[in-house]
């Protein structure tokens, strides 16, 4: 008790500045997917749903392993997480993460080669724009959005054998034309002709197609999430216990400060590991490159973990016996058998049916827990509060979209016509998403102004100043990887929308997720019917319009729940699940040619129509419960 006293005393222990290291590698990791998804689309010869599968795997993650904790400590009726502390904890998680990046790197390296004639069923089954590369990566088949209609795409460096083939020649439509965007020669031909070209390419070349082992790919990636998933339920508490509980608010906007820095830079890093400087052009790369990030990440969850193993800290002196709610747990239950549903459509092929019904059955199954509590609230936990219940569909739906807007802006960039005739390279991505991510990072430096003791005008003028010190941030890092900030200047505009959105949220969690709600539909209907900077800045704001909505969110929902307070964030948590599930819908309708990739962004539009319908009925919910709901202030976390 002493020892905790003289902790309180402290602003803060030494030892939380190594606990934002974690806070650091979550926002780093998850943001370079946004990079990592086209390139392995590319490599991996995916449709866009298949490459969505990255997401898939790092975000159920955190779903399944809040749910082995859950389920542990109900069988055991006590806090699994708080018998063995909350130091363990990261410490456990961060060794899990070691071994999913461990086994990461020969993942990466296995390969299989075959001869280009093996892959002609493959290439006839394609979706739109999906594509395949040989080898020697100088060559690429990719389907068309006409109907039976492929292009054979040739690198500069091997134009002058190939173009000149007259059988080549005879098969492809008008010939070769020089794509200097790409760096590229480019010939159209017709599924007719697709076995004949095929056939020239392996007889007259000897061609032949590496084939990588995606599934152990996405199987690391699931292990280091769940290191993370162990990493941000011990984490969060954690932040508050290291120093005074007043000020625990204050460490968590700094740890999410640090975590969105992570997420600025990252694309910008695994951009320079895959690509190097090289701007423009169709750069073919080779995917072991990204080893160099996984022997990093190694050193430093290794680092960390030492630090956390020999530094002492407090820890929690929490011993409230862990409560069990059996109706709430049969829905928790429910919701996974929604995901093995999910899991089974995967194995069957029949991926985009099963994934949509899956994500109907979890919303069903809220509302139903939110009707059936409301006449016998017995057994239900902290599912009896209907601010819970639909709190966890709103953190569901946020991740959501905040991760299916930046995993799908790679495919929208690269489609011909949307921001350039040609569409952007994979090297040119990584400005737009850096962007993207930058965006969370400048509304949350700005939501974090609120928490701080300062006067009323001197928090208004921050909130003018921290957006753009943020922006510069960004641009500052793109300029050091050599990118041409010049095209992100006009996103200043968007930038002013925001701040007048905090304004207009005036601190308050509810009107603030209703306004940046709001925001976010018109933003995305904006995107929707337009092309080029404008569209593009449209669907790219969706990051700044997201940044608070996580903290606004959390505070609605947990409000008045008392005991159950604990147990509500344990459900909210697992419902990060929706970072998994709504990308792969938006790819999925985006590998429909009838949709294709623009038109899929209706998916974020939903979103944002239901955050902003929750705005407005989790405050009705909240005040016919006699509580303030407007009492908390929406910090960025």
């Amino acid at each position: 008790m002493a020892q905790q006293s003289k902790q309180s005393a402290q602003s803060t222990h030494p030892s939380f500045f190594v606990l934002i290291l974690v806070f650091f590698f979550w926002g780093f990791l998850a943001a370079s997917n946004s990079i990592f998804i086209p390139f392995c689309k590319s490599h991996f010869n995916l449709t866009q749903l298949q490459s969505q599968l990255i997401d898939f795997s790092f975000y159920s993650a955190y779903f399944i392993g809040s749910l082995i904790l859950y389920l542990a400590s109900a069988a055991r009726k006590v806090d699994i997480l708080n018998k063995i502390g909350y130091k363990k904890g990261i410490i456990y998680g961060l060794l899990i993460s070691v071994l999913g990046s461990a086994i990461m790197i020969p993942c990466v390296n296995k390969e299989k080669i075959v001869p280009i004639k093996e892959t002609i069923s493959d290439i006839s089954g394609f979706q739109v724009e999906q594509q395949l590369q040989t080898s020697d990566r100088l060559l690429k088949i990719r389907r068309e959005k006409n109907p039976d209609t492929y292009s054979l795409l040739i690198s500069n460096d091997a134009a002058e054998k190939y173009t000149s083939n007259p059988q080549l020649l005879a098969a492809i439509q008008g010939g070769f034309t020089k794509d200097e965007e790409h760096k590229q020669y480019a010939g159209t031909f017709t599924k007719a002709n697709l076995e004949k070209i095929v056939t020239v390419l392996d007889t007259d070349y000897k061609q032949t197609v590496t084939f990588g082992y995606f599934a152990l790919i996405l199987m690391a990636l699931f292990i280091v999430a769940l290191g993370f998933s162990l990493q941000q339920t011990a984490a969060n508490p954690f932040a508050i216990l290291l120093g005074d509980h007043a000020k625990g608010a204050h460490r968590l906007n700094m740890a999410g400060g640090v975590n969105s820095f992570g997420t600025t830079i990252g694309p910008i890093i695994v951009s320079m590991l895959l690509f190097g400087n090289i701007k423009g052009g169709d750069v073919s790369t080779d995917i072991s490159k990204i080893n160099t990030l996984y022997f990093l990440l190694i050193g430093l969850f290794l680092v960390a973990a030492a630090i956390f193993a020999f530094v002492k800290m407090p820890e929690s002196q929490d011993t409230e016996a862990f409560e069990t709610s059996p109706k709430a747990t049969k829905s928790i239950l429910g919701i996974t058998f929604m995901f093995i549903l999910i899991l089974m459509g995967l194995i069957l092929k029949f991926e985009l049916p099963l994934f949509i019904a899956g994500i109907v059955g979890i919303i069903g199954i809220l509302f139903f827990a939110k009707t059936a509590s409301s006449s016998n609230s017995e057994g239900w936990g902290a599912m009896r509060y209907p601010q819970l219940t639909l709190g966890m569909l709103a953190i569901f739906i946020y991740v959501g979209v905040e991760v299916t807007i930046a995993s799908n802006l790679g495919a929208l960039l690269k489609h011909p016509g949307f921001l350039t005739p040609k569409g952007l390279a994979e090297s040119e991505l990584d400005p737009y998403v850096s962007l993207f991510w930058g965006s969370m990072m400048i509304g949350r430096w700005t939501g974090a102004i609120s928490v701080f003791n300062v006067s009323k005008n001197t928090r208004k003028v921050l909130c003018v100043i921290v957006p753009f010190i943020a922006y510069a941030v960004i641009l500052g890092a793109n300029v050091i990887k050599g990118n041409d900030v010049t095209v992100l200047y006009p996103y200043v505009i968007c930038i002013v929308i925001q701040i007048i959105g905090f304004f207009a949220g005036q601190d308050k969690p509810a009107k603030t997720l209703m306004v940046f709600g709001l925001l976010g539909v018109g933003t995305v209907l904006i995107g929707l019917f337009t092309t080029g900077p404008l569209a593009t800045f449209a669907f790219i704001s969706g990051g700044l319009f997201c940044s608070v909505m996580w903290p606004s969110i959390f505070a609605l929902s947990i409000a008045g729940l008392g005991k159950y307070t604990g147990q509500g964030s344990a459900f909210l948590i697992m419902m990060i699940l929706g970072g998994s599930l709504i990308p792969p819908v938006q790819g999925g309708l985006a590998d429909i040619p009838s949709i294709g990739i623009h038109a899929s962004y209706v998916i974020p539009a939903l979103c944002f129509a239901y955050l902003a319908f929750f705005a407005f009925r989790v405050k009705n919910i909240l005040k016919s419960q006699g509580i303030d709901y407007e009492s908390a202030i929406s910090g960025g976390h």
